[in-house]
């Protein structure tokens, strides 16, 4: 094995943030070299993998929605929000794809490394990163690793890419700050299984006062549905799980509760419990994408989605950067405020729903306003589709008009 590369990029995490990082870049002729320490094909079992609007558009822009539904990965395109005394049904607006899927991880991560290997980027399996290489100035310039027979491996880049998770090991070696943290107490709790044998068309949540529940296609004829609980709430043991959450989608969802009885459950049941926070997105010779820069709460299932655009995003800034268009300084400073200003209020927003109180009045007021008017549904869809931004759909002009619409079909 070789002990010393050099390229224009290292991306640290072969998975979807860091191997459609490493597509676009390599699909632009860069050099591009992608070590992850895992072995593919392989999931992630604690992702739920929904990708939504913004991703699927993305998805279908590099021609790879076909491969995707051609690994058995349904479209789903009926969403619904069912409240208690009101249910809403609709479809994010702004998207060329109209659709939304779930593909399971060992499914989309391997398809996004095809690509990726396919545009000419290298990728190196059980290939462990030690730590960044610095100048005497301190700007990254590389990374060392550690290859699957133990050698080490000295990669020297223009640009560093921590693409390796909320627990990433590139955001400690730079000492990249973070803010908006919150605590495990602050977020949600997840519990989720598959289920076969279960009628299912599109997308179904449910809320109430301190729950959620879901359900959800996803490949080879399976749903996956679960129970979202606040992360205050006392621990329940594994054992007690199963009883708990069919309990919990009985209250909520009686009839989805009833197909998934009728069907067959396929795995143990899941939980996923974990903080959140938002690094700093880039800085001298590096930058993070995907759960690496910025960790949503589970509740709105936004994690993959932002991974993509974060990939399209920093892909772009790079391409500049490379090509001498712009200082790689600034092409990575550019990325880092479009990552904040994309990212950020949406991570905030999920991390409201993830509190899981009982709504305010104000709340209570809004979505019965929306009964009856499927444009601003659609455009609350849109919040979870991220093809419409918190800051518009809940600026002061678009509630006046929401209430005001409401009075007048009254």
């Amino acid at each position: 094995m070789v002990d010393a590369v050099s390229v224009d990029a290292v991306v640290v995490g072969g998975r979807c943030a860091g191997a459609a990082t490493a597509m676009l870049l390599a699909r632009q002729g860069h050099r591009v070299l992608v070590v992850d320490q895992d072995t593919f094909p392989s999931d992630m079992k604690l992702s739920t993998h929904l990708v939504w609007h913004a991703g699927v558009d993305l998805l279908q822009s590099w021609e790879l929605l076909d491969p995707l539904q051609r690994a058995g990965t349904p479209l789903l395109t009926r969403f619904s929000l069912d409240l208690g005394e009101l249910v809403l049904s609709g479809n994010p607006p702004h998207t060329q794809a109209h659709a939304a899927i779930a593909p399971r991880r060992i499914v989309l991560d391997q398809v996004l490394r095809d690509a990726a290997a396919q545009a000419g980027a290298q990728l190196l399996d059980n290939t462990s990163f030690q730590d960044v290489i610095r100048d005497a100035a301190g700007v990254v310039t590389g990374i060392q690793c550690r290859q699957a027979d133990g050698t080490p491996l000295t990669v020297h880049a223009r640009c560093v890419i921590g693409a390796d998770g909320r627990g990433s090991r590139v955001a400690r070696a730079v000492d990249s700050p973070s803010a908006h943290e919150f605590t495990r107490e602050q977020c949600s709790v997840n519990v989720f299984a598959y289920f076969s044998g279960v009628p299912m068309d599109g997308v179904e949540f449910y809320s109430r006062p301190e729950r959620m529940g879901y359900a959800w296609q996803t490949n080879d004829g399976l749903v996956m549905s679960g129970v979202i609980l606040p992360g205050r709430e006392e621990r329940t043991e594994r054992e007690g799980l199963e009883p708990l959450i069919l309990d919990e989608l009985a209250s909520m969802a009686p009839d989805l509760a009833a197909r998934l009885k009728a069907g067959r459950r396929e795995t143990d049941w899941l939980r996923v419990s974990i903080s959140t926070g938002a690094r700093k997105a880039s800085g001298p010779g590096w930058a993070l994408v995907g759960d690496a820069g910025i960790t949503f709460d589970p509740i709105t299932a936004a994690g993959i989605t932002n991974a993509l655009r974060d990939a399209e995003h920093l892909s772009q800034a790079l391409h500049r950067a490379f090509e001498d268009e712009a200082p790689l300084d600034q092409a990575l400073a550019d990325y880092a405020t479009q990552r904040d200003n994309t990212a950020v209020p949406w991570h905030l927003f999920a991390q409201q729903m993830a509190e899981l109180l009982p709504p305010p009045p104000e709340l209570v007021a809004l979505l019965g306003a929306l009964a009856g008017n499927q444009v601003q549904i659609d455009r609350y869809f849109g919040l979870f589709g991220q093809t419409v931004s918190p800051a518009d759909f809940f600026s002061p002009e678009n509630m006046q008009k929401i209430m005001e619409d409401a009075q007048a079909r009254a």
